[in-house]
């Protein structure tokens, strides 16, 4: 088995799992429809050359799914299928949504148990797939962060809106979202001291394991000093016993960050010590 080939697969799996996704949004063609079965087809049948016999079925089983849990073969046969019963379905069932081989249960979740067993295979420390799944809620929570501080900030029969001046009136909005998400959140965890030095917590999600900080750009807060920020905030967090992963928001009402995704994707790692997910909103 070479360690060197599992690594270059799972350099290639970001980029495949963007490819997956696009080919599912309503912009999409058959051109990446193709797009995502030639280059899966080919990155499935490299990882079954390079991996251990003791992994082989249960990385298939991830690909072959089952009639009744379709997984990544029907994906990507036909990932822009819609389901044919969605009109005819009541409003409580209709959250599996239109598509019907939804992206994240038959490729997204499916893809990630693959990319871990190469990781095993490679003898790299994996984490559990709830981090993930933490993460992504985090995400979609924050991307509506903007729509939510515009309706808290508006004034109301006479009455002011609340502020958004400064660090502190995000972190008192994110803690109020968080409660209503999540079961159990401690605010301002310390971490143990290291060389003199500890660190404070915006929030921990304890039963998650998932630490969360909030960053508001500012005119001295700047690009460059936020992203030496976090890095401490990577390495400083990673002491905390019960944090298993960090999820940063960065709050841009100014747009000082222009080059938002290629900010998040510099900082947010799955693969070093401890898993982190940045996220950028502008104002």
């Amino acid at each position: 088995m070479s360690s060197n080939k599992i690594d270059d697969l799972l350099g290639e799996s970001d980029a495949l799992e963007n490819i997956a996704q696009r080919a599912q949004s309503e912009e999409s063609t058959q051109e990446g429809a193709i797009e995502l079965r030639d280059r899966y087809q080919q990155w499935y049948a490299e990882a079954l050359t390079f991996l251990p016999d003791s992994s082989l079925e249960r990385f298939r089983e991830q690909y072959e799914g089952t009639l009744i849990k379709p997984r990544i073969k029907q994906y990507v046969q036909d990932p822009h299928k819609k389901w044919a019963l969605y009109d005819w379905m009541p409003r409580p069932l209709k959250s599996h949504g239109i598509w019907q081989y939804p992206f994240e249960t038959c490729f997204r979740e499916p893809f990630r148990e693959q990319k871990n067993i190469l990781k095993r295979a490679s003898g790299r420390r994996v984490y559990p797939s709830e981090t993930f799944g933490t993460f992504e809620a985090l995400s979609k929570m924050s991307r509506r962060l903007p729509a939510a501080m515009s309706v808290l900030q508006r004034p109301i029969h006479g009455r002011p809106g609340l502020p958004m001046g400064d660090e502190y009136d995000l972190q008192r909005i994110l803690h109020a979202l968080l409660v209503i998400h999540f079961d159990d959140v401690r605010a301002e965890e310390t971490t143990p001291s290291w060389a003199g030095n500890s660190y404070r917590i915006d929030f921990l999600l304890r039963k998650e394991g998932i630490a969360v900080e909030a960053k508001m750009m500012n005119r001295s807060l700047t690009r460059a000093k936020v992203k030496t920020q976090l890095v401490d905030d990577i390495f400083g967090y990673g002491r905390h016993s019960e944090v298993r992963g960090l999820f940063a928001l960065v709050y841009d009402p100014e747009r000082q960050i222009d080059n938002s995704d290629g900010f998040s994707d510099d900082l947010s790692d799955s693969g070093s010590l401890l898993p982190v997910r940045v996220v950028v909103v502008h104002g």
